[in-house]
């Protein structure tokens, strides 16, 4: 009995150690797991950053048009009447297409009346080329008297030139046999002028076929490069005059800025350099000064400046923007102002704001005037100051008060 009795205590004892181990070590793990989850929730779960004061360029808004870079106006190369028309304004046409086609009746007419002609000339130049051949390579047949006049000349031909030498009293020039007038010069050169009249006729003709196919090719309108339609000034049937615009074509995928510059801020611009320009719907990019006109009109006393707009920018020739052209300062003059990152920008309705950091490391939505972008960062006007935090990329659903450290507001 007592054996029993100290056995069972044994096994009491070590059950109830092997318990309080057990709580002891259970409550410092779940300790270790509180503290772990505090920690997590005091970790920062959004970047904050520090407005900087920066030097700024001084800069001026001068306003332009967008304009195509390249743009062609098709004019009517003579009279006629429309009888092809391809699409509409915005269409896109490739190069070498036919866009407006005028009748070419007439100038059929004319070119089969010139194959015609073509034809009778290489008929005559062929004649002419045969009769130069046979002056220069032909047979010597007397003209009249046949074999016996010709015996009869070459007695007597020889006996008059000799007493016409002998006896220049005489008078009279050298008697010629008929046989040999045909090798004559006179008669040669008769013979090769007649060939060569007939050679020039030949190439004035062709010269005319040649003017009747250019003019076959003026009664079409063809786009010189891709483009697209900006404006049709004709349609179907319409009866048109020398000179008349009938489309205009442009390639809008290259598009440049055109400004009126104050001569003042010329000298603050030079080729190949950016300027921020400002779109329609308040978007900023860079366009790089791609000309600069070399004379100043002497009413405004403006040069113009062509910016070149990057590709793919949303602007359509026609739309208006704004240039931030930089201003001439006095020596010595620094200019500065906060500068925050533009992604840390959000807008409530119109108006630009950003989540400053308060007093109790809190979120505070705050509205700001901002002014131009410098790259990827935004001059503040007016709400903020150099030393002030924001929030560097706020979440849509960040609000007042939201904690910054990932609790709860």
């Amino acid at each position: 009995m007592t054996n029993k009795t100290t056995i069972a205590a044994v096994v009491g004892l070590l059950a109830a150690g092997a318990l309080l181990g057990w709580l002891i070590k259970g409550g410092k793990t779940e300790s270790n797991t509180s503290q772990k989850a505090v920690a997590e929730r005091q970790e920062p779960a959004v970047g904050v950053t520090e407005v900087v004061q920066q030097s700024l360029v001084s800069r001026m808004k001068v306003g332009g048009y967008v304009e195509p870079r390249q743009i062609v106006h098709l004019n009517a190369q003579g009279a006629g009447k429309v009888v092809y028309v391809y699409g509409r304004e915005g269409q896109i046409v490739q190069p070498g297409q036919v866009v407006i086609g005028l009748d070419e009746d007439r100038q059929l007419a004319e070119y089969r009346t010139a194959w015609a002609k073509l034809s009778g000339e290489m008929s005559a130049s062929q004649n002419a080329q045969v009769q130069l051949r046979n002056k220069l390579y032909g047979p010597t047949v007397s003209p009249m008297g046949g074999p016996g006049y010709d015996a009869y000349e070459r007695m007597t031909v020889p006996f008059y030139n000799m007493m016409n030498r002998v006896a220049p009293f005489m008078g009279g020039s050298p008697m010629m046999p008929q046989s040999e007038q045909q090798f004559s010069v006179m008669a040669l050169n008769q013979a090769r002028a007649d060939y060569e009249r007939q050679q020039a006729a030949l190439v004035a003709t062709q010269g005319g076929i040649d003017h009747v196919e250019s003019a076959l090719r003026d009664r079409r309108s063809i786009a010189p490069f891709p483009a697209v339609i900006l404006g049709k000034h004709v349609d179907l049937g319409d009866t048109v005059q020398p000179g008349q615009v009938l489309v205009d074509l442009a390639d809008v995928n290259s598009l440049d800025l055109r400004l009126e510059v104050p001569a003042r801020l010329v000298s603050e611009l030079t080729p190949n350099s950016l300027i921020p320009v400002v779109l329609d719907g308040n978007v900023t990019v860079d366009a790089m000064v791609d000309q600069i006109f070399p004379a100043a009109n002497s009413a405004q006393h403006t040069v113009t400046v062509k910016l070149a707009l990057p590709p793919g920018v949303p602007a359509a020739p026609g739309m208006y923007a704004m240039a931030l052209l930089p201003e001439p300062h006095a020596p010595g003059e620094v200019i500065s102002a906060p500068v925050i990152p533009a992604s840390a920008l959000v807008y409530r309705g119109s108006l630009p704001s950003v989540f400053a950091v308060g007093a109790d490391g809190k979120a505070e939505l705050r509205v700001i005037r901002i002014g131009e972008r410098q790259g990827d960062r935004v001059v503040v006007l007016s709400g903020l100051k150099a030393g002030d935090k924001v929030v560097k990329a706020p979440t849509e659903g960040m609000r007042s008060g939201s904690s910054l450290t990932g609790g709860q507001p």
